[in-house]
């Protein structure tokens, strides 16, 4: 399940805001794990956060999608 978001910003702020929620050990200490899950490209330059274990909102809940198209990566 992944939600999608305009900016890359965005998605980091959704993913700490439920590793605020978890209590993760950055929120508690200043040290540790900060972050629940890492956004990853799309294919139209937006930013698809992995979102299975989430607590999500009812309006989190009726826009999630089950998969998304990554951009390839260009090999140099």
């Amino acid at each position: 399940m992944y939600l999608i978001f305009a900016t890359e910003q965005e998605a980091w702020e959704r993913s700490e805001q439920e590793g605020i929620a978890r209590g993760l050990a950055y929120h508690k200490t200043g040290k540790g794990t900060r972050y629940v899950s890492s956004p990853k490209l799309t294919l139209n330059d937006n930013y698809a956060l992995p979102v299975s274990s989430y607590n999500l909102t009812e309006e989190e809940q009726a826009v999630v999608l089950d998969e998304y198209t990554p951009k390839p990566v260009e090999e140099i």
